[in-house]
Protein backbone atom coordinates (compact mmCIF):
# COMPACT_ATOMS: atom_id res chain seq x y z
CA UNK A 1 0.00 0.00 0.00
CA UNK A 2 1.26 3.58 -0.57
CA UNK A 3 2.54 5.30 2.02
CA UNK A 4 0.68 8.67 2.91
CA UNK A 5 3.27 11.84 3.17
CA UNK A 6 2.81 14.83 4.81
CA UNK A 7 5.07 17.24 3.35
CA UNK A 8 3.35 20.59 2.71
CA UNK A 9 4.94 23.16 0.30
CA UNK A 10 6.26 26.11 2.02
CA UNK A 11 7.42 29.67 1.42
CA UNK A 12 10.68 30.92 3.05
CA UNK A 13 10.66 34.59 3.45
CA UNK A 14 14.04 36.89 3.90
CA UNK A 15 13.24 39.51 6.41
CA UNK A 16 16.43 41.51 8.41
CA UNK A 17 18.23 38.87 10.40
CA UNK A 18 16.25 35.98 10.04
CA UNK A 19 13.35 33.79 7.73
CA UNK A 20 9.63 33.45 8.30
CA UNK A 21 8.46 30.02 7.28
CA UNK A 22 4.63 30.23 5.55
CA UNK A 23 2.38 27.66 3.58
CA UNK A 24 2.71 28.38 -0.09
CA UNK A 25 -0.92 28.83 0.15
CA UNK A 26 -0.96 32.04 1.85
CA UNK A 27 1.13 34.01 -0.35
CA UNK A 28 -0.82 35.97 -2.92
CA UNK A 29 1.98 38.08 -4.85
CA UNK A 30 5.19 38.93 -4.46
CA UNK A 31 5.82 42.85 -5.65
CA UNK A 32 8.29 45.33 -5.87
CA UNK A 33 8.49 47.75 -3.00
CA UNK A 34 7.04 50.88 -2.88
CA UNK A 35 6.28 53.69 -0.44
CA UNK A 36 3.56 53.23 1.76
CA UNK A 37 1.51 55.82 2.45
CA UNK A 38 1.66 56.68 6.01
CA UNK A 39 -1.05 55.91 8.52
CA UNK A 40 -1.78 57.43 12.64
CA UNK A 41 0.02 54.90 14.48
CA UNK A 42 2.35 54.87 16.82
CA UNK A 43 3.86 51.49 16.25
CA UNK A 44 7.11 51.49 14.86
CA UNK A 45 6.23 47.95 12.99
CA UNK A 46 3.58 49.23 11.13
CA UNK A 47 5.13 51.49 7.98
CA UNK A 48 1.74 52.55 6.55
CA UNK A 49 -0.58 51.15 3.60
CA UNK A 50 0.24 50.06 0.00
CA UNK A 51 -2.35 49.96 -2.84
CA UNK A 52 -2.27 46.55 -4.31
CA UNK A 53 -5.38 45.57 -7.04
CA UNK A 54 -7.64 48.21 -5.48
CA UNK A 55 -7.06 47.15 -1.83
CA UNK A 56 -4.96 49.44 0.64
CA UNK A 57 -3.14 46.95 2.45
CA UNK A 58 -1.48 47.51 5.82
CA UNK A 59 2.44 47.40 5.47
CA UNK A 60 4.44 45.61 8.41
CA UNK A 61 8.16 45.17 9.73
CA UNK A 62 8.17 41.69 10.69
CA UNK A 63 11.39 42.17 11.32
CA UNK A 64 10.49 45.46 14.09
CA UNK A 65 7.21 43.73 15.08
CA UNK A 66 9.16 40.55 16.23
CA UNK A 67 12.07 42.42 17.47
CA UNK A 68 14.68 40.81 15.55
CA UNK A 69 15.56 44.20 13.89
CA UNK A 70 14.98 48.28 14.99
CA UNK A 71 15.65 49.21 11.58
CA UNK A 72 15.17 47.69 8.01
CA UNK A 73 17.44 48.26 5.06
CA UNK A 74 15.33 49.36 2.13
CA UNK A 75 17.49 48.03 -0.29
CA UNK A 76 16.54 45.29 -2.78
CA UNK A 77 13.40 44.60 -0.46
CA UNK A 78 10.40 43.12 -2.13
CA UNK A 79 6.84 42.73 -0.47
CA UNK A 80 5.12 39.87 -0.15
CA UNK A 81 1.18 40.00 -0.15
CA UNK A 82 -0.57 37.63 2.79
CA UNK A 83 -4.05 36.29 2.82
CA UNK A 84 -5.56 37.42 5.47
CA UNK A 85 -6.59 34.05 7.64
CA UNK A 86 -8.75 35.94 10.67
CA UNK A 87 -11.97 36.68 8.59
CA UNK A 88 -11.91 40.06 9.16
CA UNK A 89 -13.16 41.99 6.11
CA UNK A 90 -11.55 45.09 6.89
CA UNK A 91 -7.77 42.95 7.00
CA UNK A 92 -8.40 40.88 3.80
CA UNK A 93 -4.36 40.74 3.49
CA UNK A 94 -1.69 41.69 4.74
CA UNK A 95 1.62 43.35 3.11
CA UNK A 96 4.94 42.01 4.85
CA UNK A 97 8.52 43.44 4.05
CA UNK A 98 10.99 41.44 2.76
CA UNK A 99 14.86 41.56 2.19
CA UNK A 100 14.61 39.58 -0.87
CA UNK A 101 12.52 37.42 -2.84
CA UNK A 102 10.82 33.87 -0.50
CA UNK A 103 12.30 30.80 -1.54
CA UNK A 104 9.81 27.44 -1.98
CA UNK A 105 10.56 24.46 -0.22
CA UNK A 106 9.38 21.21 1.19
CA UNK A 107 7.91 21.03 4.89
CA UNK A 108 7.57 17.88 6.33
CA UNK A 109 8.78 15.83 9.62
CA UNK A 110 12.01 15.39 8.58
CA UNK A 111 12.92 18.87 7.50
CA UNK A 112 12.40 20.90 10.44
CA UNK A 113 12.64 20.40 14.42
CA UNK A 114 11.25 22.78 16.85
CA UNK A 115 13.18 24.81 18.73
CA UNK A 116 12.41 24.40 22.03
CA UNK A 117 15.08 26.90 23.18
CA UNK A 118 14.53 29.93 20.66
CA UNK A 119 13.29 32.92 22.47
CA UNK A 120 9.76 33.67 22.93
CA UNK A 121 8.93 36.74 20.65
CA UNK A 122 5.69 38.72 19.50
CA UNK A 123 3.98 37.54 16.80
CA UNK A 124 5.74 34.04 16.25
CA UNK A 125 4.00 30.92 16.80
CA UNK A 126 7.13 28.76 16.67
CA UNK A 127 10.93 28.93 15.98
CA UNK A 128 12.01 26.24 14.06
CA UNK A 129 15.67 24.82 13.00
CA UNK A 130 15.28 23.93 8.90
CA UNK A 131 17.76 20.60 8.88
CA UNK A 132 18.00 21.06 5.30
CA UNK A 133 20.29 23.89 5.68
CA UNK A 134 20.91 24.41 9.49
CA UNK A 135 19.45 27.15 9.50
CA UNK A 136 16.68 29.02 11.54
CA UNK A 137 13.02 29.57 10.75
CA UNK A 138 10.11 31.48 12.53
CA UNK A 139 6.40 31.10 11.77
CA UNK A 140 4.61 34.27 12.40
CA UNK A 141 1.85 34.11 14.74
CA UNK A 142 -0.97 35.15 11.47
CA UNK A 143 -4.13 35.64 13.81
CA UNK A 144 -2.43 37.94 16.26
CA UNK A 145 -0.83 39.97 14.22
CA UNK A 146 -3.96 40.86 12.13
CA UNK A 147 -5.46 41.65 15.40
CA UNK A 148 -2.98 44.03 16.16
CA UNK A 149 -2.63 45.70 12.97
CA UNK A 150 -6.72 45.81 13.89
CA UNK A 151 -5.96 47.43 16.89
CA UNK A 152 -3.47 50.03 15.42
CA UNK A 153 -5.86 50.94 12.44
CA UNK A 154 -8.99 51.80 14.96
Amino acid sequence: MDEIRSDLRGVLIPITETRLLLPNAVIAEVITFVSPDPVASKATWLLGKVNWRNYKLPLISMAAYAGFAGRESLLNVKIAILKGLSGDASIPYVAVLTQGFPKLTVIGPETLQIDTVAEKRPGIAMSVRMTVDESDAHIPDLDAIEASIAQELS
